[in-house]
């Protein structure tokens, strides 16, 4: 058999298409370990709680107290065990490294406040720790391991992390400092024309083996080491992956994956740019979709088509999140925008119910009892403490968590009922399960108890979904029994299922299209992250339009932060809390955000998609029938 392969490419999926390229996406799933991947609607975390001036501090590295590290499996997961060492800077006058061993489920030695010194503490942990290190610089020297078949691979990955913090803000006498990838991880996937992949086949993959990291930021320098060959892990037949440094590919341009077989072998030469990208970016994964060919060549095949031929399954239609669409609830008139009423703010007592209409520009459709789309509204949006209620300015996770499993809820509700004939609906009697309904003028006991057993931090509303439904770990509580007694909810069927995944998908025209359509073709719930200037923040769609390609152009979104915006002061039309908004989606070639809301600053990050999970439900209880001829 010959060994030559094709060109690179990750599978795409688009609609009614078989088309490949090839991208980039976010490396190993950490789950919510890393706050500065979290959602939060604030700048800066609250560490307001009450102090202790207790001698010693717990170091904690990840947010969820489940460690994370680079034990990659091909999921990405892993966890320390006992006897891993964490390496730890204490910057000061006379800086200092303290290595730190998992000893019994903590890290020991215990640190005393008076060893982290006065005022502002900083301190860099990394992961695997080091010896030979000098700690009176940030930089940190790292090597790569040329055999990862075996802990090479684990050994081979830098995790890092950086905090500064004032000593008086040390929280409950615990540091947590939540580690990040510093290193690419590149997955290799072959495939053969002739079907069965030979025995004899090998692969290595060139990389330079050193470089120095700047812990305090994560920055790389140019990496030092020589250029060799490394041996990848096998995950299974077919499936490589190595642990690399990040760099430019340009150092790869004459070779950089080698595949044998056969007596042959072919070289495969690293391209321009990988997702629009010239480099390999830390805490980042590259995917290559290699084929073994038999005609001799090395073969390319072609790249995407530029211009697809239009999606006619979702030319020019408005499509509802499942279960949303009924009767009462209009679609907005694209056709004919002139119909759209504009009001005064100044006037909200005057804003109609039952159809769309417009003020200061923004396109709104107020909530009214019978639609079944939810909008849970913060009482603190800009966490300034001027308004009644919660102090709930970070927790848009935690509002776009509750929207969501309102829906799943209602329509699992003859499921749930017979789950609670079955087993129990309150298991947990500390914390009895809120109730499902939903009203403007009561609002929502599901986003009341995230609020009230959560700290007001940063989060995921994926995570936030499967802690409330199976118990996965991830939600930061003030209260120590909510670890230790809190398992979920129905986690009688859903022990350890996600029902929440966020895809790792880089966002773009093509990506961000393909995962609406799938979520509304496996009548799934849709969340959204928006990054831009300034915090990122968590919200909810509840449908959208697609123009005359198939490509989404318009969203129809809540915003748990606009619950003050239309308050009204008399008048008929007294609760205003709760709208729809419809928001244009445009699009962008280059940059790192190129899925814009509107036409501003702000873009589309990320999504998480919520399974009703019916395939597991009807296994369960089937003799449950579901109706749901109201939905349109």
């Amino acid at each position: 058999m010959c060994c030559f392969f094709t060109t690179f490419a990750v599978k795409f999926n688009y609609h009614k298409m078989d088309k490949e390229l090839i991208t980039s996406k976010l490396l190993f799933r950490l789950l919510a370990a890393v706050p500065v991947l979290l959602s939060g609607c604030a700048e800066f975390e609250d560490y307001s709680s009450s102090k202790n001036d207790s001698e010693y501090v717990e170091m904690v590295f990840t947010q969820d107290n489940k460690g994370t590290k680079a034990e990659i499996g091909e999921d990405g997961s892993g966890s320390f065990t006992e006897g891993d060492k964490v390496g730890l800077y204490i910057y000061g006058e006379q800086t200092r490294q303290v290595i730190l061993t998992m000893e019994d489920g903590q890290w020991t030695p215990k640190l005393q406040k008076s060893e982290l010194g006065s005022g502002t503490v900083r301190l860099s942990a990394y992961y695997p720790a080091r010896e030979d290190v000098s700690p009176e610089t940030n930089l940190h020297t790292h090597r790569v391991d040329t055999d990862q078949t075996g802990n090479g691979y684990e050994d081979s990955d830098l995790l890092w992390s950086h905090l500064d913090i004032e000593q008086e803000d040390i929280t409950g006498d615990v540091i947590e400092m939540p580690f990040m990838h510093g290193m690419h991880r590149l997955s290799i996937n072959i495939s053969s024309d002739e079907g069965s992949l030979p025995d004899d086949l090998t692969v290595t993959v060139r990389n330079i083996t050193e470089g120095s990291f700047d812990l305090s930021t994560g920055g790389i320098d140019t990496p030092s080491g020589t250029m060799e060959d490394i041996t990848p892990r096998i995950l299974s037949e077919g499936k490589y992956s190595a642990i690399l440094f990040p760099g430019d590919l340009g150092e790869y341009a004459e070779g950089w994956v080698e595949i044998s077989a056969g007596g042959k072998t072919s070289v495969y030469k690293a391209p321009a740019t990988i997702g629009e990208s010239s480099v390999l970016e830390s805490g980042k994964e590259t995917v290559l979709n290699l084929r073994l060919k038999s005609d001799g060549d090395i073969g390319t095949d072609p790249d995407p088509d530029p211009d697809p031929d239009p999606d006619t399954d979702y030319s020019g239609r408005t499509c509802w999140v499942y279960g949303v669409k009924t009767a009462s609830l209009p679609d907005y008139p694209k056709d004919d925008e002139s119909v759209v009423p504009e009001y005064s703010l100044l006037l909200p007592e005057n804003f109609p119910d039952g159809i769309w209409y417009k003020v200061s520009d923004i396109t709104c459709l107020n909530w009214q009892e019978g639609f079944l789309w939810y909008d849970c509204d913060k009482d603190d949006p800009d966490n300034s403490g001027s308004h009644p209620g919660y102090n709930d300015g970070n927790m848009c996770w935690a509002a776009g968590a509750s929207n969501l499993l309102h829906w799943w809820t209602r329509l699992n509700e003859p499921y749930i009922e017979a789950y609670d004939a079955r087993y129990s609906s309150n298991p947990w009697p500390a914390y009895p399960r809120p109730s499902f309904g939903f009203s403007d003028t009561e609002g929502s006991e599901i986003f009341d108890f995230f609020r009230d057993i959560s700290r007001n931090r940063g989060g995921s509303d994926a995570v936030g979904i499967n802690w409330f439904i199976c118990g996965t770990p991830g939600i930061s509580s003030p209260d120590p029994d909510i670890d230790d007694n809190y398992g979920g909810y129905f986690t009688e069927i859903f022990d350890n299922i996600d029902v929440a995944v966020s895809p790792e998908d880089v966002m773009n025209k093509e990506s961000f299209s393909r995962i609406i359509k799938g979520a509304l073709e496996n009548k799934q719930g849709i969340g959204f992250v928006r990054g831009g200037v300034g915090a990122t923040h968590v919200m909810t769609i509840w449908g959208a339009e697609f123009d005359d390609e198939g490509y989404v152009s318009a969203i129809y979104y809540v915003d748990n932060n606009d619950h003050f915006r239309f308050e009204v002061n008399g008048g008929s039309n007294d609760f205003q809390h709760h709208r729809l908004i419809r928001e244009v989606i445009t699009y962008k070639d280059s940059g790192y955000w190129k899925v814009i809301l509107g036409t501003g600053s702000y873009a589309i990050t990320s999504l998480t998609v919520v399974d009703l999970k019916r395939d597991i439900w009807q296994k369960e209880f089937p003799e449950v029938e579901i109706n749901e001829s109201f939905i349109q």
